[in-house]
């Protein structure tokens, strides 16, 4: 009687763990810009590049954040400003927060408190 369990048991196991497709990361590509142009872009403490560029970040099935990011763009000369985004990891309290936009417009000559100095486009 113990052969035929076994027998029965290990298909159904083997069915199982074929039917149960690995989670992929999935990504995203998000456009950066800055005026004026060539402001370089850091991404959670890497320096990426200078704007324009497209950065690819890791995220989840509803197109969030899979992981916190910090993106900053740094002044190339003394009269512009420095411009800081941040987005949180995904969380069902908040998915809106971390909802990954299609592009990010970083203001250079305006103040980081200032309405407009950050433009984050869905």
């Amino acid at each position: 009687m113990r052969k035929i369990y076994t027998i029965f048991l290990l298909p159904a196991i083997l069915l199982f763990a074929c039917s149960t497709p690995e989670r992929l990361n999935e990504t995203r590509v998000v456009s950066i810009q800055s005026v004026p142009e060539g402001a370089p872009i850091i991404v959670n403490g890497l320096n990426l590049g200078e704007a324009p560029l497209e950065i690819e970040f890791e995220t989840n099935e509803f197109g969030c954040f899979a992981k916190p990011a910090l993106i900053t763009a740094l002044p190339q000369k003394a009269d512009l400003n420095t411009q800081v985004v941040s987005f949180p990891a995904y969380s069902q309290n908040a998915p809106e927060k971390s909802a990954v936009p299609e592009k990010i417009v970083f203001d250079m000559k305006k103040s980081p408190t200032e309405q407009g100095a950050v433009q984050i486009i869905a």
